[in-house]
């Protein structure tokens, strides 16, 4: 029986003249992996469209028991979602998120909270027009994605001249005795991303924002994974 699903695209990796395998997080399943058509044909180049990196898609799928792969019908593509692949710079952004995704989203289940926050972020991202609120996007979605990592930053506690203990994951009022905490205006912006919206621009200059980026990044090694392997990093940096 064919199940249907609500999709966002992550990564695709062509392994055939004729197939690519799609790596997509479901609403209903979690993570899973499509076969879907790499060759030429008219079909073949809308399919690649629809689930461009981030992308929002529907379609209707096959789940049977013990399969990895699984075959896609009936595919559409969810509200907005065309709407970052025609914009440059949102491109860039999305190719990032999804490879953070890609690599944070390997073995997991379906998720509620998690699916919520992904696809309202995706939809926010979509409609956002200010140029300041793009380039501020990847760095608050990434902070709030800690919570749903499990790795959330205990915000309240923040006052000014503290610090950031990048171990502990919290603010403390002493340097601490490693190399991994942010201090000064850097930790006053970080502190500022626990109330950030995404349409409402941050005003952080380029240079402190692509700090930001790398906290966060780091915070994430230390505490889930490396993203060293991303290969989107320096184009989004250059961006910036």
């Amino acid at each position: 029986m064919y199940q249907h699903l609500e999709c966002i695209a992550l990564r695709t990796v062509k392994v055939s003249d004729s197939k690519s395998l799609l790596s997509a997080w479901t609403r209903q399943l979690g993570r899973v992996s499509f076969s879907i058509p790499a060759g030429a044909g008219r079909e073949a180049r809308r399919r690649r469209a629809l689930c461009s990196p981030l992308a929002t898609f529907f379609g209707e799928c096959d789940v049977k028991p013990g399969r990895e792969i699984h075959s896609l019908r009936d595919v559409r593509a969810g509200a907005m979602s065309l709407a970052v692949a025609a914009s440059p710079a949102k491109s860039i952004i999305a190719i990032f998120l999804s490879e953070v995704l890609d690599l944070l989203l390997r073995r997991s289940e379906p998720d509620e909270a998690l699916s919520d926050f992904l696809f309202s972020s995706i939809e926010a991202f979509a409609a956002i027009t200010d140029n300041s609120c793009t380039a501020s996007f990847h760095i608050i979605f990434l902070y709030h994605l800690t919570h749903y990592a499990g790795i959330g930053p205990n915000a309240g506690t923040y006052t000014p001249g503290y610090v950031f203990d990048l171990r502990e994951g919290l603010f403390r009022t002493t340097t601490p005795l490693h190399p991994d905490f942010i201090a000064g205006e850097e930790c006053s912006h970080f502190a500022s991303l626990a109330s950030a919206r995404y349409d409402t621009p941050l005003h952080i200059p380029g240079p402190i924002r692509r700090r930001l980026l790398d906290f966060l990044l780091a915070y994430y090694s230390l505490h889930l994974m490396s993203f060293s392997s991303l290969k989107s990093l320096e184009i989004l940096r250059d961006m910036a």
